[in-house]
Formats: C-alpha cells, structure tokens, sequence
C-alpha cells in the first residue's frame, strides 16, 4: 500500500527527473554523440584506424569493443574525444592521411553539430507543427508612418499588393522583401475595403499586431499554472483595470515583480480569479528584472509538406548560426556584455525552463546550443578544433610537423584558456541575476 506522502515523494522524484535531470542530460549527451559521430564517421571514410571514442571524460563507467575501436561511457560527461591512431605519437594513422583529409576529419565534428539542428527543426516541425502568428488585425502607433498614412486600429489586413495575406508572419515577410519601397496595402474598416500606399520603413512603421488577452503555452509550475489558469483562457482585468490586448498584460505583468496582482480571467464561459505574484527574471537586453508568469503568447499550428518544413528548417538554422556568429562578433567589439557568456549552470537552468514549457521548446533549445557548440569549436583555440585546423595550417606552412613536446605544450596553454573561459562562464551563471 502506498500512503499519501510517499505518493508525493515519488511525484516528486519523477518530476525532478523529468523536467530537470533528463532535459539536461538529453541536450548534453546529443550535443556530444553528433559531435564526436562527425569525427568518427570521416576518420573511418578515410581509413584512419580510430582507438577510442568516448563520450565523456575519465574512467570508462561503460565500454565495449567493436572491430578495432573501444566504444566508452566516461565518469564525466562534460565533453567527449575521439583518438585516432597515431594522434598522440605525431606520426603513422592520423598522421599518414593528407592534410585536407585532417582538416575535414577535425572540422566535421563542429559541422555535424551545426548541420544536426536541421534535423531538430525538421522533427519538431513535423511533429509538432510550425507556429505562426495568426491575427491580421493592427495596433497603430500615433505619429508613425502607418499614423500619417492613414491606417487606425482595428483595421484588418486583407491583401498586399493585390496577394492575400493570411496571418501576420506573411505580412512581416513582405515587409522585409519590401524595404523602403511602395506598397498598396488593402485593410478591412467597418465592413468595408479601404486600399492605402505606404513606404515600408520598418524601424518607424508603427504597425503591430491587436494580440487578444488569451493565453497559449503555460509553463508547468510557473505562477499562471499554480493559479489555475489554462491555455485558451482570457484575461479580463488586473487589479479592477480591463486588459484589452496581450501587450496590456505583458506590460502589466513586467512591471509587478514580486507584486501581489488580483487576476478576473474567463475560463470555458464562466469567470475565475486568483492572486498571482509575478516572478523575477532577468532581462539581459534592458539590463533589468522584470516579473513573469510563466505565459506565452496564443499562436496557431499550421502542418507543412516536408519539402516546405526542411526549406524552413535550413533558413532557421541559417538565421540561428547567423546570429550566433553576430552576437560573438560584438561580444569581441565590447558591443554586448561578457556577462552574456553562460556556462554549464546556463544550460541547465535553460534545459529546465524549456523542459517545463514542453518537448517543442527543449527540441528548439537543443538546436541553438548544438549550432553554439558547434562555431565555439571552430575557434581557433587550441585544443578545440578550430584550433588543431590553425595548428595544421602552420605545419603545412613551415612544411615540418611540430615535436611531440610542443604540441603538448600548445594543448595545455589550450585546455588552460578553456578552463578559464569555462570558469569565468560559470561565474556569470553564478552571480546571474
């Protein structure tokens, strides 16, 4: 028999492993197997002889041995190596392949990494549908182009350019496609249609979308969620004040960390309420905390055909590699705060976070970070494999292979400047607000 509290225990327990553990370790592990597979699978296409390959670091907890490599689980999961033959002596094996063989073997790894969170995309799209924006209905900023233009709140857009438009991620994409040029755009006002031209400047243009107060995407044990709040449901006021639009409750909600707000919601034709305080979050863009419920904005599914759901897999792994690079690009201008980096204690307080918003939003973390680990690699430090590429440029360069003295020289400077970074990351994470 199972009493009470030991039921609680292991609801506990489970929701530790479930929504702590396993998205931390799952995220971990994937980044690690894709990244040592790459390695792997071009050392064995060019037929070097491959001793190890371990994921994780230390004593082997696991192994096995299949043909001439010995497959481990390590103590310390933290990374993982792949070690060809030759690798550490600096002659036969690795060594015998050509230099562009070496090079590809070394970078396939970070490649693999960047090139997996295609696949991500591609799974969670397909199994979990693409999310777009659904309201064409607009918000007018006063004095701005769409103000002067003409256009007020409340009109709906209905086509550009005489082509439709669907939902508002349509509408934002034939902006940015029209960038400083003239558009007819054709709106909905009380029944009837009213065509406008406008010259799309996007930084000034004033046109959002009129978002209704209704929840979509909870976060499991976030204060929304411990109220009773349910996707679907719509706000109706805080504190006595009506809530109009999602902007509204976003604003309101922000500003009230650590604030007791007395919430009116409609929920499947009735009315509930409840006291909800906001929790702190740290916004790193406007440098303060700020209070969140742990809620998301309603959007709508929409199921592709594969050929549409890879296209959009390859442009947001695009889009994400591309703002990787941009954000360690001012990182190194000063241009954005060394207090960005994240650590170990980073990931985990990320794989937790997205693991109780669901599997769609961990998929998606699980992306992002294999596509960071994958450029962090390819700097050129040594000991990562960007560094090993500039180490095989030099050799190429001054035509002799450096003595086997100075590459261990040359890979402690390397594992001390990561062991550096790795520390300083995690104090970051550490004094995080």
């Amino acid at each position: 028999m199972i009493t009470p509290s030991i039921s609680i225990l292991l609801q506990s327990a489970l929701n530790f492993l479930l929504y702590q553990v396993f998205p931390f370790l799952f995220i971990l592990a994937f980044c690690i197997i894709i990244h040592e597979i790459g390695h792997f699978l071009f050392a064995k296409l060019f037929g070097i002889p491959v001793e190890k390959f371990s994921i994780g670091f230390g004593p082997p907890l696991l192994r096995t041995k299949i043909g001439d490599t010995d497959f481990r689980i390590a103590y310390f999961p933290f990374g993982g190596y792949v070690k060809m033959a030759g690798e550490e002596e600096g002659e036969g094996g690795y060594y015998d392949a050509p230099l562009q063989k070496r090079a590809v073997v070394v970078i396939s790894g970070p490649l693999l990494n960047i090139l997996s969170a295609v696949f991500v995309f591609i799974l969670a799209f397909a199994i979990y549908g693409i999310s777009i924006n659904p309201y064409t209905k607009v918000m007018v900023d006063e004095d701005s182009f769409a103000a002067k233009a003409g256009f007020t709140t409340g009109d709906s857009i209905f086509c550009v350019n005489n082509k439709k438009i669907k939902n508002w991620d349509e509408f934002e994409e034939v902006l940015i496609l029209n960038k400083d040029k003239e558009i007819a755009i054709t709106m909905i006002r009380n029944g009837q249609e009213i065509t406008k031209n406008l010259i799309v400047n996007i930084d000034s243009l004033g046109l959002t979308p009129f978002v209704p107060p209704i929840l979509g995407s909870i976060k499991k044990d976030g204060p929304a969620y411990k109220a009773g709040l349910k996707p679907n449901d719509c706000i109706l006021r805080i504190d006595g004040v009506e809530i109009r639009t999602w902007y509204d409750l976003v604003e309101r909600v922000r500003k009230s960390n650590g604030v007791i707000l007395n919430f009116e919601w409609q929920h499947e034709g009735g009315v509930k309420t409840a006291r909800i305080t906001p929790a702190p979050f740290y916004d790193p863009m406007k440098k303060e905390t700020i209070g969140q419920i742990g809620i998301f904005m309603p959007l709508k599914k929409e199921y592709e055909p594969l050929p549409e759901i890879i296209k959009l897999s390859v442009n947001r792994t695009f889009a994400a590699t591309y703002l990787t690079l941009k954000i360690f690009y001012q990182l190194i201008k000063r241009e954005v705060s060394t207090k960005a980096l994240g650590g170990p204690i980073a990931i985990l307080k990320l794989s937790v976070e997205s693991a109780r918003w669901g599997m769609e939003y961990l998929l998606g973390l699980l992306a992002l970070i294999s596509i960071n680990l994958g450029i962090i690699n390819l700097f050129p430090i040594p000991a990562l494999d960007g560094g090993h590429v500039l180490i095989l440029l030099i050799e190429a360069i001054r035509r002799k292979r450096f003595s086997k003295h100075t590459r261990i020289i040359i890979q402690q400077v390397g594992y001390t400047i990561i062991l550096l970074l790795i520390i300083f990351a995690t104090f970051n994470d550490i004094t995080r607000r």
